[in-house]
């Protein structure tokens, strides 16, 4: 495998990635979702191994074995009032999920971040999902934006655009959009008292993969 196909295939799972926790921050587990998350975690937790995230991937997988002592036809609800615990409540209570939050002196939703993504997405002509309609500097819609800009940029490179100026640009995205607030957002999770620890544990694991994402990229350039 040359150096071309071994960047399509990390784009391939890197996207993957992305879209998956963009997933899990968009909306609150079901009983469905929940079971695909228990049953597909040991593959997901070999590929977070595989990038050196071993330690912050354990912690989620027992997060999710710890599920096990609450009955399983209660555990999306404590997993949803979780959600609601971190993420829906007021700002001096919970962790909001939104850039402006963590950014802006007023703390208001729909800064400058969410004003920068609104012009960022119609620059690359990236569509989110419609049914979606958080403000745009919600953490999902980063990390669906990086996941569809990673499946573009792929296809495109096909065209002969340079995969090193791709990577060069993912990485002053990460750097200036997501991780200069993403590591307050994470503080704020690990100091929330809830339930259970899947969404600490996940906060946890997002910020070390976009991390270690973007020294990647880095490395790459």
């Amino acid at each position: 495998m040359n150096n071309e196909q071994q960047w399509q295939a990390a784009n391939k799972a890197r996207a993957a990635l992305y879209r998956w926790f963009a997933e899990i921050f968009a909306r609150e587990f079901n009983k469905q979702n929940l079971a695909k998350l228990q049953q597909q975690y040991p593959a997901l937790h070999q590929a977070f191994s595989g990038l050196g995230l071993q330690e912050p991937s354990e912690r989620l997988q027992k997060a999710l074995n710890n599920l096990k002592v609450i009955p399983e036809a209660d555990r999306a609800l404590e997993l949803a009032a979780d959600f609601a615990h971190m993420f829906l409540l007021s700002g001096h209570q919970s962790a909001p999920p939104y850039a402006s939050y963590y950014l802006d002196a007023d703390k208001m939703l729909y800064g400058k971040p969410a004003q920068q993504m609104s012009q960022f997405l119609a620059e690359h002509q990236l569509d989110l999902h419609p049914d979606f309609r958080e403000p745009k500097d919600h953490l999902s819609i980063y990390l669906q934006v990086l996941s569809l800009w990673i499946q573009h940029g792929s296809k495109g490179e096909t065209e002969g655009k340079d995969s090193a100026n791709t990577a060069a640009e993912q990485s002053e995205f990460l750097q200036s959009a997501l991780l200069n607030w993403l590591p307050k957002f994470n503080e704020r999770c690990q100091s929330i008292q809830v339930k259970t620890q899947v969404y600490p544990a996940l906060t946890d694991l997002l910020l070390h993969f976009v991390a270690a994402d973007q020294q990647a990229l880095v490395e790459l350039d």
